[in-house]
């Protein structure tokens, strides 16, 4: 069976019980972790432009923006401008390429569109960051965020696993790479997280996929099916958060209070993100993230 074609059955059979303590620990700090840099990033208007033309596109009402009270916005708007506020922000590189700051904007939109529980979005979110992690270069410098979004995108639509293939294999037609140094911040992020929703949207529209789908990106980057695909669904590959390693799990609060806020609504958002596994409310903890950006 193709590569694609692997990591969609996987993906669309993966459930909670399936998925290690350790790597929901490092999931949720990584998650945290994003989040505080968008939060930061929207409270120094890191990327302003992108949150203009976000508002501007609007839509229909489906996701909010992290750190910005906006209102809700088409779902590849909100990944647009919550990919771009993680990925100016540059949190802590996660041997994918910084591939977190595409799939869990992703995940968040379209979370919220479907109304999906807490616990269905860290699915996607670990799903995606495993996929990538999977596909990336040793150097972190290969695109493979999008593929991993697109993967995150397509589970919480709840397609089949012909269609979660297509997805992965039209959004494998935006895996390019930054031309040059400079430019603004984020850039990259904001735009694979938009175009991730995109394919998984026209693949569950009936657009299909290359022919080999993921493969073809596979013989080009030298990846040996067998190191894909080594281990899936037994072994996990993404890198472990150093945080993750303490049995009772606490996570830092640091990071959130150094960005404003109450010290209280920094509390809050922690314990939301921590209790993803349980499903609680995405609106909520993008509630808080307005509230500790807006340094009430």
């Amino acid at each position: 069976m193709p590569v694609s074609g692997e990591f969609a059955d996987w993906a669309t059979e993966l459930t909670m019980r399936h998925v290690p303590v350790p790597v929901r620990r490092a999931a949720g700090r990584r998650i945290l972790t994003a989040i505080a840099a968008g939060v930061g990033a929207a409270r120094v208007g890191l990327v302003d432009p992108a949150v203009h033309v976000a508002v501007g596109i609007g839509g229909p009402p489906e996701a909010e923006l992290i750190g910005h009270a906006a209102g809700r916005l088409a779902a590849p708007a909100a990944a647009l401008a919550n990919g771009m506020l993680i990925g100016a922000a540059r949190p802590e590189p996660d041997g994918a390429g910084g591939a977190m700051a595409v799939v869990l904007p992703v995940a968040m939109a379209v979370g919220q569109e479907v109304k999906a529980r807490g616990d269905e979005v860290l699915l996607a979110v670990i799903a995606g960051h495993e996929m990538a992690c999977r596909l990336a270069a040793p150097d972190g410098s290969r695109s493979v965020g999008v593929l991993g979004a697109a993967l995150a995108a397509a589970r919480l639509m709840t397609l089949d696993r012909c269609r979660v293939r297509d997805a992965v294999g039209i959004a494998g037609e935006f895996a390019g790479a930054p031309i040059g140094t400079g430019g603004t911040p984020g850039l990259t992020t904001g735009i694979a997280a938009g175009n991730a929703i995109i394919a998984a949207r026209l693949a569950a529209s009936g657009a299909n996929g290359p022919v080999g789908g993921i493969d073809e990106l596979c013989r080009a980057w030298r990846l040996r099916p067998e190191r894909v695909l080594g281990g899936l669904g037994g072994e996990w590959v993404g890198e472990p958060h150093p945080a993750a390693k303490s049995t009772d799990y606490q996570f830092d609060l640091e990071t959130c209070e150094r960005l404003g806020g109450s010290r209280r609504d920094a509390r809050a958002l922690v314990a939301e993100v921590r209790a993803l596994a349980f499903a609680p409310s995405l609106d909520s903890i993008l509630a808080l993230t307005v509230r500790v950006a807006a340094g009430s």
